[in-house]
């Protein structure tokens, strides 16, 4: 073959295969999108669970997809039909960890625990790096005070994917609620680092210095937080209750009288401490 052919052969190669990678995101789309229609018009969980699966199928390396179309009805009143299909998809592909996960997530949204913790369980024993399964498992063990479990969860989770913002800052409330403040606030400190955007980090960050007794960098972090985010009712409260705990009733009022507008329920509950 001479070397023009050679060149236009690899050319048409490439060509193929962009076309493929376009084709195959293309297919994904349109199950997407009649995903997205199926799911406001068919009752059936079987149907529901085969769309998902095909969706899988298509698009076998990424788990967004068919978790997107579960997002679309899972919710509270529709929590049965969550469940029962995410039930079917796992009788449908019962060796796919991410199957075992959106079950065990769909259990756990119910407050069915222990079950969900068993699906997690076996998607970690299908696949031992499945990091949102040592998430989910890590959830389902805070949701029952088991934070000693739920920290080792979120150990293992950040092993797999130590980038992880979310799994830092599950790993700090877990640290938080167990008494351990000091890795606590390193953990939630990394979150930070990671996704400095998250005003609700500064808020976990500042309740874990309330609750340690280091009132100034509990100060801190929640002026932190009503900065990064006004309407911030949580930043607010707790901003309150930390000027109360060094003893500044003003500061505290004026915090009070910020959050009547946001959250009166709050904002009630400030102000009675105060009055104490």
């Amino acid at each position: 073959m001479s070397r023009d052919k050679c060149s236009e052969h690899r050319r048409w190669r490439s060509v193929g295969g962009y076309r493929s990678r376009i084709m195959q995101a293309g297919i994904l789309a349109v199950l997407v999108f009649i995903g997205v229609i199926c799911i406001g018009l068919l009752d059936s969980s079987g149907l529901k669970a085969r769309l998902l699966v095909g969706v899988a199928n298509t698009y076998p390396d990424s788990a967004r997809a068919y978790t997107f179309l579960r997002k679309h009805y899972s919710t509270p009143e529709q929590s049965a039909k969550t469940v029962a299909a995410c039930e079917n998809l796992v009788k449908l592909k019962p060796t796919d960890p991410e199957a075992q996960v959106l079950l065990g997530d769909a259990y756990a949204d119910v407050g069915r625990i222990q079950e969900a913790i068993a699906c997690f369980r076996e998607a970690i024993a299908l696949d031992p790096n499945c990091f949102e399964a040592h998430i989910g498992l890590g959830r389902a063990h805070s949701d029952r005070g088991r934070y000693s479990e739920a920290i080792d969860s979120y150990q293992r989770a950040l092993r797999i994917r130590p980038g992880s913002a979310d799994a830092h800052l599950a790993l700090g409330i877990a640290l938080s609620s167990s008494g351990r403040y000091d890795e606590a606030m390193q953990a939630l400190k990394r979150a930070k680092e990671l996704d400095p955007q998250v005003t609700e980090l500064q808020v976990l960050t500042g309740r874990a210095y309330l609750r340690a007794g280091m009132c100034a960098q509990a100060i801190e972090c929640f002026k932190d937080a009503v900065q990064t985010g006004e309407e911030h009712a949580q930043a607010y409260y707790n901003l309150g209750r930390a000027y109360l705990k060094v003893g500044d009733k003003d500061l505290a009022l004026e915090q009070y009288h910020a959050l009547q507008d946001l959250n009166p329920y709050l904002a009630n509950q400030l102000y009675s401490l105060i009055q104490q």
